[in-house]
């Protein structure tokens, strides 16, 4: 049975997507959202905290390589903008 963190991560994920659509689909801005990066980056760290808690310390280190990777994504759009 998932876990309320799980649950949680997974929803911020999958809000965090959300937020990516209405920028590129609604609004035509195509570059990578902030808000989106944000909100998957928080989302990865509650899947980190659950992996670590229930000692599948292979899954919390990929979703935090994971987490770390949107980071850096974001990172480097928000520097492509200026």
């Amino acid at each position: 049975m998932a876990t309320t963190l799980v649950i949680i991560g997974l929803m911020l994920i999958i809000l965090g997507w959300l937020v990516q659509l209405y920028y590129s689909g609604g609004k035509k801005i195509f570059a990578l959202s902030l808000k989106f990066v944000v909100i998957y980056f928080v989302g990865c760290i509650l899947l980190v905290i659950d992996g670590l808690q229930t000692g599948n310390t292979l899954i919390g280190i990929l979703n935090l390589v994971i987490g770390i990777i949107a980071l850096l994504a974001g990172y480097f759009a928000k520097k492509a903008r200026g």
